[in-house]
């Protein structure tokens, strides 16, 4: 616990630190662990283990107690600006220096934690609290901090553009009291030595904005380059002439991972072509604890003779991170100056060699740049292996920690910190004006587990024990169902809005929206031209600022039963419902733009201070929301949009978004909608709402370039056309036609097309005739001639066609 303290002291010096090394330009090592450990003068922090490194730049254990270390690895040769990690270990069984067949012990692959990653594990979606400041020094930084359950310790992550600091403190370290959470965040800032102490942070959807900051630059799938060298081999054109062949290369790619047909692919790709093999038929993938691997495999790849540099090879394999280097026999060498690239900065070097029994072992070597920082495993006890998965975890964790280590380097740390600082100093001048804007009289609020957007009490004392009996006893629900009952009623209302079509009454009370809503009090007070009173006589709207208040003398009048029977019989019930809102002395106006459900919601809201929000009105309240100025609200709906975002909802969704393209929110809507139709295609084109969608919307769909297989495009458009063909319309291949312009039928198998796609005689001849073509000998077709070889395009405009 001592050592997050003492790196809370040092927090400021290490970003400044960190900050000199990369406008300075040099080619410093920039890890934040080792300046502060450089800092606080201690070896106690060590979130990479750490290494010792030769003058001549390989590295050795640390360990002191290990015999049989070799400084020179014997397949790498150094090279100005790499450093080198070898070990060469005797054998605790039987003695052997170097390679034997005896069984090795147990080792740590853990991958190097992510303090980036660190809030989706630790803190989201549970309870925990956010400040934030801006330090002259520093800039703009975010405190994440939780109380741990039964213990008097709070989980912290501090994050600036240059530096992440996550672990656990103690509350009396601090000075502080474990049952004053500002008192705790306090002492932290005095510890920090801030100029400006920390503020909370309220933001409604903040949870989101941190998540989306920390994550950008976690990567969840990684692209790795795989070269093939053979003896004799000293230079880049060399090396990546090298094709494919059988015998310890192919043993080796089994061993690193699966053999994968890149055509119709549906995993990370990396990068290479998984439509026309562009790229190679073949390639390498794997899966490590959760990341995907995509390896680019030279020797896989598409040979041109006529290019002596391979040009099409290299610019997938140079312009990785990391790169594995397989070298064939015992006599084969490697010098990672012969491949020229700016961007690989760390070499995995596997040397194949056949041991005692003619059994295959596998030396292991690392080459890095000089500024990237050392990382696990470590070739502590052994540096060869057999065949056999202890190798490919080992190979897997040593690829995945070896990009993190890179990401250290200067040349990435810059270009990171750059864009993090842009988007932490975004949100932290969001959350000063959300900060100011609550000081002077708006609420802060939440959102519930029920969808309800409820005041969350913003002044109350902020114990971390007070608050979750406060939320278990405070009954919100019921103060809402108390107003609603006694202000929503026409008894005790002074103004209806006549709502839809059918011109539904809502009823409110005019001070409350006042009080309320800047829009409303303007439509009551000023001149406004977006509501239009309702004429007695006459369904029509008649323009002007006044509503149409019929007064009478002498108080509310009493209808005579028989006239009131009469009037019932002579008059339409547009005009009766005139009547008796004139006979309740209430002001009435049409709202024309949305329906009874979501307007009476949103009154509701303004009423109350609570609503209910479901699949069904969340887009029309969103609108809404935009459109009244209520903030608030249409934050608490673009939250609870995405919750409302599944199989059974989402076609809904997209027909009610279609009534209010207008509005931004909406369009912000449809993006998302679209990004969740591409990775859920085939469960929402076979869905029954799908049938139900509109024909914009329907192409929209079809034209995008979804997680799905084509055939199952065609099946959906022609159920839909079935579905959709009238008398009056358009007959069934003048509907379908357009909607499958772009499906790409080369991708459609053979049977497929023989059995769906030419009876339904919606395609011409022609292109499924080249389709077939293509999968017989793709260089047969004129590609140009024929929009389904051409790139899709992801397009969210609703008027697409």
């Amino acid at each position: 616990m001592a050592g997050i303290v003492e790196q809370l002291r040092v927090y400021k010096q290490v970003c400044q630190k960190i900050r000199s090394i990369l406008v300075s330009g040099r080619g410093d090592v920039v890890s934040p662990a080792a300046i502060g450990r450089t800092l606080i003068d201690t070896d106690r922090l060590r979130p990479i283990p750490i290494l010792q490194e030769s003058s001549s730049g390989a590295v050795s254990s640390a360990d002191p107690s290990t015999d049989g270390r070799s400084d020179e690895c014997p397949f790498v040769e150094q090279a100005e600006g790499w450093k080198v990690e070898y070990r060469e270990a005797q054998c605790e069984v039987c003695g052997t220096l170097g390679v034997c067949s005896c069984p090795r012990p147990h080792l740590n692959v853990d991958l190097h934690p992510l303090a980036e990653a660190a809030y989706r594990l630790h803190f989201y979606q549970q309870e925990h609290w956010n400040y934030f400041t801006d330090e002259p020094d520093i800039g703009a930084c975010v405190l994440s901090i939780k109380q741990q359950p039964a213990s008097g310790h709070f989980r912290i992550l501090v994050r600036s553009s240059d530096h992440y600091l996550h672990g656990l403190v103690s509350a009396p370290e601090l000075g502080a009291s474990r049952y004053d959470r500002e008192e705790v965040v306090a002492a932290m800032g005095k510890e920090m030595n801030l100029l400006v102490y920390f503020k909370p942070a309220t933001l409604p959807n903040l949870q989101e904005e941190l998540l989306k900051i920390d994550e950008t630059f976690v990567k969840a799938n990684l692209k790795v380059g795989l070269l093939k060298v053979k003896e004799g081999q000293r230079t880049e054109e060399e090396i990546f002439a090298n094709g494919q062949d059988h015998g310890p290369f192919e043993e080796f790619l089994n061993i690193i991972g699966s053999r994968v047909k890149l055509r119709g692919f549906k995993k990370f790709l990396g990068g290479l072509d998984g439509e026309r093999d562009m790229t190679g038929e073949e390639s390498v993938f794997a899966e490590h604890e959760g990341l995907q691997i995509m390896f680019h495999v030279s020797p896989l790849m598409p040979f041109t003779p006529t290019d002596p540099q391979q040009v099409n090879k290299k610019r997938h394999v140079g312009n990785d991170i990391v790169c594995v280097v397989f070298l064939d026999n015992a006599q084969t060498v490697f010098n990672p100056s012969w491949v020229r690239s700016n961007f690989i900065h760390c070499y995995v070097i596997v040397q194949h060699t056949i041991v005692a029994h003619g059994q295959p072992m596998y030396k292991v070597a690392v080459s890095r740049r000089c500024n990237v920082p050392l990382f696990t495993p470590e070739l502590r006890h052994m540096s060869a292996f057999a065949h056999s998965t202890a190798l490919t975890s080992f190979l897997h964790a040593k690829v995945i920690n070896a990009e993190r280590a890179s990401y250290h380097a200067p040349k990435f740390m810059r270009l990171t910190n750059r864009a993090r600082a842009q988007l932490l100093v975004e949100l932290v001048v969001n959350l000063t004006e959300h900060t100011i804007a609550s000081k002077q009289g708006r609420a802060t609020r939440k959102l519930t587990k029920h969808g309800n957007w409820l005041p969350l009490g913003a002044n109350r004392p902020p114990s971390p024990l007070l608050d979750s009996v406060r939320e278990k006893h405070s009954d919100f629900d019921q103060l809402g169902a108390d107003f609603n009952a006694s202000l929503l009623g026409p008894e005790l209302t002074d103004v209806v809005f006549l709502v839809g079509e059918d011109q539904t009454p809502v009823y409110a009370a005019k001070a409350v929206l006042c009080c309320r809503n800047r829009v409303f009090r303007h439509m009551f007070k000023e001149t406004g031209t977006s509501f239009s009173p309702l004429s007695r006589k006459r369904k029509a709207t008649v323009p002007g600022p006044k509503p149409s208040r019929l007064p009478l003398s002498g108080g509310r009048k009493k209808v005579d039963p028989q006239a009131k029977a009469l009037l019932s019989d002579l008059t339409s019930p547009q005009e009766l419902i005139d009547e008796q809102c004139s006979l309740s002395l209430k002001d009435k106006y049409v709202i024309e733009d949305f329906t009874k459900e979501v307007f009476s919601e949103l009154i509701n809201y303004l009423m109350t201070g609570s609503c209910i929000i479901t699949p069904s009105n969340v887009v029309g309240l969103a609108c809404a929301a935009e459109k009244y100025e209520v903030v608030e609200l249409r934050q608490a709906c673009t939250q609870r949009f995405m919750q409302c975002l599944s199989v059974a909802d989402v076609c809904p969704i997209l027909t009610q978004l279609e009534k209010y393209v207008a509005f931004s929110v909406a369009k912000s809507m449809v993006v998302k909608s679209l990004e969740f139709v591409d990775s859920n295609a085939e469960s929402i084109l076979t869905s029954k709402d799908f049938l139900f969608l509109s024909e914009n919307m329907v192409h929209l769909v079809l034209t995008r370039d979804a997680n799905v297989e084509e055939i199952v495009k065609v099946k959906a458009a022609l159920a839909w056309g079935e579905q959709n063909t009238t008398p009056e319309g358009p007959d069934f291949k003048a509907l379908v036609t357009p909607l499958v312009k772009h499906v790409r039928l080369h991708l459609i198998e053979a049977q497929d097309i023989m059995k769906v796609v030419v009876p339904s005689q919606i395609f011409d001849n022609d292109k499924v005739m080249a389709a077939l073509a293509y999968q017989v000998d793709p260089e047969s077709v004129q590609l140009d001639n024929y929009t389904m070889f051409r790139p899709r395009k992801k397009s969210t405009v609703l008027s697409s066609r």
